[in-house]
């Protein structure tokens, strides 16, 4: 007997996803974090992020950082962006990538957090989507910064502790977390402070499960031997490859006075306080509504010991800032993150709260949310908002803008105070047209990007001048720069104007205004360089047997 088809009735029809409030969240948060994710790669360089790529460079050819490109930077974020160029080539999309791709990561680590401590994994999406906004709303100049990569270390080190493994594999918990904690040091030392909140967490969990002594012995053992091995690692590498002098001479003469030019007038309880207000306020409005309400809405048992991991680490990261005395937006990138969990937290619990109490309380949160992301942008200095600048970046993915290129894109952006990529891309182009592939070049200015847009070799270890402008290593670092030059003479010198940096340099003079404090940097370009042409803040000189120029 033939069978009769049978058709499926609306009982047995699955509900269609999207019609879950929840699903509908999910959905903007991933379009948050697409989108932010969209505007990172179009970022270039800043100027920082000039001196990594250079120093990057350096080492894929051979060389050691210190040693052959310098920077007072640790050896971290060096070795990220070496491997963003050994992976993707030479060029600024590179560490972008890298960049994106770490984020991404990140999301789905919050999304475990979340998971673990709250049970609603929703919750980690949403600070996801908080910290990729906050964290593209730092722009060109303050992403792809050593606390970037830091702050998604620290991220995995929580998701680490969070693991569930066989009790013979136990072992791997405490080992990783140190491991990560210590690559984190290899960024900048106080983010690698996480492991003194995260190993005592630890250590407790060990003892509520009635470990005796020996056993939180070899726990705390495996915890510092963790932390220890990526550190000791890079420090046999450095001394193995002879770069140990001058790694120590940057770390143990030149950061300290460094360090010292925003202590002398300052009052330590006065700068943590301004430090705590930046990092939970002043970057965006959504994160401080949104921690606001998690401690509104009283955390549970589990949820609060998140809350005090995270808390601890943050106290630990702020005091690193206030050691450093700068308050560059970028120090606080590591912190921003943690401050997104929490942030991502109360949101998503505002969520469920309006979510009950119906449509009206639910549009009332959505104009609240979008109100309070439009509030405020993480970096003020910029010509234009953030919102301006992603439709630019967007008009020109769709090719609906006016901008034809990545160089076209980097005119209209890629510029703050008196940094213009466009007038470095200028100047490499010119040097390009005067020099062969093996001719030295010299910038006495604070430029690295010419170096890498150049890509002509170093003729000095010094990727910028900052060194020969300090009071306190000016005659050490110039006698370098001599012998660097004497050795490796440069076809073409380039020499920068307005390039103050009085919190850097301890100096009110450009690096123009500095060459008659130099005088033998001076005489040789007197006598063996003539100037050839003058590009916005940049003078370029020749090398010419003919004479001073006339």
């Amino acid at each position: 007997m033939p069978t009769e088809s049978v058709r499926p009735t609306a009982e047995v029809v699955p509900p269609i996803a999207v019609r879950d409030p929840e699903q509908w969240l999910a959905i903007v948060c991933w379009a948050v974090i697409g989108v932010s994710s969209l505007s990172i790669l179009l970022y270039s360089f800043g100027r920082d992020q000039g001196i990594y790529a250079v120093v990057a460079d350096a080492i894929l050819k051979g060389g050691m950082p210190y040693q052959d490109a310098w920077d007072f930077k640790p050896p971290g974020i060096f070795l990220t962006y070496a491997l963003a160029q050994g992976v993707f080539g030479k060029s600024m999309l590179s560490i972008r990538l890298l960049e994106v791709i770490g984020l991404i990561a990140t999301v789905f680590g919050l999304q475990r957090l979340a998971h673990v401590f709250l049970d609603r994994p929703r919750a980690g999406l949403v600070a996801g989507a908080i910290a990729a906004l906050v964290h593209a709303q730092l722009e060109f100049w303050h992403t792809a910064q050593p606390e970037t990569f830091g702050g998604y270390l620290t991220v995995a080190a929580l998701v680490v502790i969070t693991l569930e493994v066989t009790p013979s594999r136990r072992w791997l918990i405490p080992l990783g977390t140190g491991a990560l904690f210590g690559l984190c040091a290899l960024y900048k030392p106080p983010l690698g402070g996480g492991i003194l909140v995260c190993g005592a967490y630890l250590l407790t969990r060990e003892q509520a499960r009635a470990a005796k002594t020996p056993r939180l012995v070899k726990t705390a053992a495996l915890i510092v031997g963790g932390f220890a091995l990526p550190l000791a690692l890079v420090v046999a590498w450095i001394a193995a490859r002879g770069a140990w002098p001058a790694f120590y001479w940057t770390f143990h003469d030149f950061i300290p006075g460094y360090t010292k030019l925003n202590w002398s007038d300052a009052h330590a309880p006065g700068m943590l306080y301004y430090a705590l207000t930046e990092a939970f306020v002043k970057f965006s409005a959504v994160s401080a509504f949104g921690v606001i309400a998690m401690i509104a809405m009283t955390p549970l048992h589990r949820e609060r010991e998140l809350v005090f991991l995270v808390l601890g680490i943050v106290a630990i990261q702020i005091t690193g800032i206030v050691m450093q005395g700068k308050f560059f937006p970028y120090h606080y990138g590591a912190t921003l993150l943690l401050v997104s969990l929490l942030a991502g937290i109360g949101i998503y619990k505002l969520f469920r709260r309006c979510l009950v109490s119906g449509p009206g309380s639910m549009l009332a949160f959505a104009l609240f949310v979008l109100v309070s992301i439009d509030m405020r942008d993480a970096v003020h200095d910029l010509p234009q908002s953030f919102r301006e600048r992603l439709q630019m970046r967007l008009a020109f993915l769709l090719r609906r803008g006016e901008h034809q290129s990545r160089a076209d894109l980097d005119r209209d952006l890629s510029y703050v105070a008196d940094y213009n990529l466009d007038a470095d891309r200028q100047v490499a182009l010119d040097i390009r047209s005067r020099t062969s592939s093996s001719d030295a070049i010299f910038i006495w200015g604070f430029e690295p990007s010419t170096y890498f847009l150049a890509d002509r070799p170093l003729a000095s270890r010094w990727t910028y001048d900052v060194p020969q402008r300090t009071p306190w290593q000016r005659d050490f670092s110039r006698r370098e720069l001599l012998k660097d030059l004497s050795v490796n003479r440069p076809k073409v010198i380039v020499v920068e104007r307005r390039d103050v940096f009085p919190s850097v340099t301890g100096s009110p003079l450009d690096s123009r205004d500095e060459l008659p404090n130099f005088p033998e940097l001076k005489s040789l370009l007197d006598h063996q360089y003539r100037k050839v042409r003058e590009i916005e803040d940049f003078e370029i000189y020749e090398r010419s047997d003919a004479g001073p120029a006339g």
